[in-house]
């Protein structure tokens, strides 16, 4: 049967595993609202981007439309001249400047065509990062909110915890008290373990038949591997 210090010490081990659980339950509150808060200034970057490109295709797709009526009018002056050609060589030169000026306004609005597809593009993912950004923000205040309705619970519970625990701490010696708050400060929860048939659950060190005895008889050991308070289950 176990000692009542083993017995206390399981009690302690118990809270101090809950204490554990409702800390990291108030410590994740804002890490998922710095995850969401960065999420949201990353759809906001793409989303600027998107813009930039926008603009840039926009650019673009207007240099190929001043391009495309710089040649119309080329064009049309060598079909001017063409008129007015005073020799068959003359106007044969002038042929076929026309030919390749027709070939490149063609290669012109080609690429014009191509700019205009780009904005559409563009303009259709710039809405679809919208959206996406929109729930981000919706994500991330939901965060927010669901953090500070369960924040003061979780503040509670661990106040009530704490007093529980230095209510189930008066199990250790005083001699032993400076040692078990270093002992608490280093391993938090894991400061107490559970003997194991024999062996110490934390590092699986065998405990000696001499701390066997003194643990059954209530004495506060610890173990010899690794420290932490040992307590029968």
């Amino acid at each position: 049967m176990a000692s009542e210090t083993s017995a206390g010490l399981k009690v302690l081990h118990g809270l101090l595993q809950q204490l554990a659980e409702a800390e990291a339950g108030l410590a994740d509150g804002p890490r998922r609202i710095a995850v969401a808060d960065r999420q949201v200034a990353a759809g906001e970057q793409q989303s600027e981007q998107q813009k930039q490109a926008i603009r840039d295709a926009k650019r673009s797709a207007d240099e190929a439309n001043l391009r495309l009526r710089s040649k119309e009018a080329e064009i049309l002056k060598l079909e001017g001249q063409l008129n007015t050609a005073s020799t068959n060589k003359e106007y044969d030169i002038i042929k076929g400047q026309i030919v390749n000026a027709k070939k490149d306004r063609g290669d012109i609005e080609e690429a014009g065509l191509l700019g205009l597809e780009a904005v559409d593009e563009a303009q259709r993912r710039l809405k679809d990062l919208e959206v996406e950004l929109q729930k981000r923000r919706q994500q991330a205040q939901a965060a927010k909110s669901d953090y500070e309705a369960m924040k003061p619970r979780l503040q509670a519970g661990i106040e009530a915890l704490l007093l529980q625990i230095s209510e189930a701490e008066k199990v250790i010696p005083g001699s032993e008290l400076a040692m078990w708050k270093r002992l608490r400060g280093a391993h938090g929860a894991a400061a107490v373990s559970c003997l194991e048939d024999d062996f110490c659950s934390a590092c699986s060190t065998r405990v000696t038949a001499q701390d066997m005895v003194r643990i059954r008889t209530g004495v506060f050991v610890v173990c010899r591997g690794c420290g932490r308070a040992l307590y029968e289950g």
